[in-house]
């Protein structure tokens, strides 16, 4: 294999200009990528709808690149002269290949084929029906357009074909570095690395924030942010950790004005208020955090409304529909479900009977008895 073909989706509905834009900005994430893993490669460039990716490791780029966000599909695949003897020949190469790498005596093939670029003479039904019957007569196999083992692949553009026998799913999305900066509140649990993932998926640049709540924790958050950077080709942060200073004094003063039900909230409402700031600080234009409607008491309609006002920047809840078994599902695709399972450190002050339809004016109140002033938004 001396090439991978990549695919891309939503880039292709862009207008002319915007697609151009887009594409540089994913033949950019695609180079990083390529270079964070070692993996040597000629070129790449843009060409009819595809990006073509020059390289002698095609399969391990493969295996690095479903990871660049923007890609559908990918392709290890032979480039060669567009003429049919080569295409014949390569394709029954690649066909043999595959029916070892699956074990089968006889496998059921189909062949598709594609002209991107029109200059071939022979039109793709020919194409798929000249590399079908050199395949049967030189290799014990059957024709089978639906239930097929191995679908071989020609694409044909500007005098050269493309050959292959696999086409590899990837994320989709949009390229990071399109969609501007967020920042990420990312705990050690197993929501907030999902969260944080889905806003990458969709061509965001993250910031992670972790606040600090001991040692163990931070570990296995760092942990999951170097997961996490496996998919945010295109971003530059790096992990920023708040060590909140006014933590002991707002426990200590709901617990003497007999108001400990709201110490997950107010610690919320304080977390927003370091990532807002932090926000604003890097130009960022949202903060995203793992709520899912309902999953615990701080997350409930009424009580996310309440840490919503520390930030008059938006607050983005990717997660907010689904379920937790959804969430995992995502968390153990990308890997980071072992890593939230990790031991942290325990909590000490989380209340027994924590407030499940917190009052926002009754939280003023609280906020007004703590800090001396009532609360404003984003200060």
């Amino acid at each position: 294999m001396n090439v991978v073909i990549v695919r891309y989706g939503e880039i292709g509905t862009k207008s002319r200009q915007t697609r151009k834009w887009f594409e540089s900005i994913l033949m950019n994430n695609i180079r990083e990528a390529l270079v964070s893993e070692g993996i040597d490669f000629k070129k790449v460039e843009a060409k009819h709808g595809r990006v073509l990716v020059r390289t002698n490791r095609a399969r391990e780029a493969v295996d690095v690149l479903t990871r660049v966000f923007g890609i559908v599909s990918l392709s290890p695949a032979m480039e060669v002269e567009a003429n049919m003897e080569k295409i014949n020949k390569t394709a029954l190469k690649l066909f043999r290949r595959k029916k070892r790498e699956l074990g089968l005596e006889k496998p059921r093939f189909r062949v598709t084929a594609r002209r991107i670029t029109k200059e071939f003479p022979l039109k793709s039904p020919e194409i798929q029906a000249k590399v079908g019957e050199y395949i049967l007569e030189n290799e014990e196999s059957e024709v089978d357009l639906h239930n097929y083992n191995i679908e071989v692949g020609v694409e044909l553009m500007e005098g050269k074909a493309y050959i292959f026998v696999d086409k590899i799913r990837a994320w989709g999305g949009l390229p990071i570095g399109t969609q501007g900066k967020v920042v990420a509140l990312l705990s050690g649990g197993i929501d907030s690395p999902v969260a944080a993932f889905l806003m990458m998926k969709r061509g965001v640049e993250v910031i992670p924030v972790h606040i600090y709540t001991g040692e163990k924790t931070l570990e296995k958050v760092r942990k999951i942010w170097n997961q996490l950077k496996k998919y945010h080709y295109g971003g530059k942060a790096e992990l920023i950790v708040v060590k909140p200073q006014e933590r002991e004094k707002i426990v200590r003063k709901l617990r003497e004005i007999k108001k400990e039900k709201y110490t997950c909230v107010f610690c919320k409402f304080m977390m927003v208020r370091n990532a807002d700031r932090i926000a604003k600080e890097f130009g960022a234009k949202g903060i995203v955090m793992g709520d899912s409607l309902g999953q615990v008491a701080s997350q409930t309609l009424e009580n996310m409304y309440i840490v919503s006002q520390a930030s008059d920047l938006p607050i983005y809840r990717p997660l907010i529909g689904m379920d937790k078994e959804e969430i995992v599902a995502i968390a153990k695709k990308i890997g980071t479900f072992e890593l939230s399972t990790l031991p942290e450190d325990e909590i000490p002050f989380i209340p027994k009977h924590p407030v499940i339809r917190g009052s926002w004016e009754e939280f003023k109140k609280i906020y007004k008895a703590v800090f001396g002033e009532e609360p404003v938004k984003g200060r």
